[in-house]
């Protein structure tokens, strides 16, 4: 299946309701300091806490598309970028 099928990205755009708390303008701003060093993002946490509203509100600062992937527990940074798999030659 091509990539394009299996991803989803939104455009975001600033919302007129958004509360931008102190503890969320805190996080915004760590979230802003890294992306501008050149480290990626990565919000986790239980349903309904607001990670993708955050990451919209972030999106939306720096005008970036988000990417949407979705995981379960099992899903790990390796799923993202890859890992050690395979074969090992060894000499003994």
């Amino acid at each position: 299946m091509p990539i394009d099928e299996m991803t989803t990205v939104l455009e975001p755009r600033p919302l007129p309701n958004f509360v931008e708390t102190p503890y969320v303008k805190d996080i915004t701003e760590r979230t802003l300091a890294y992306i501008a060093a050149g480290f990626p993002i990565h919000f986790r946490g239980v349903s309904g806490t607001g990670k993708t509203t955050l990451a919209m509100h972030v999106a939306s600062k720096i005008n970036r598309p988000v990417v949407m992937i979705h995981g379960d527990e099992e899903f790990s940074t390796s799923d993202l970028v890859g890992g050690e798999y395979g074969y090992r030659l060894r000499k003994v």
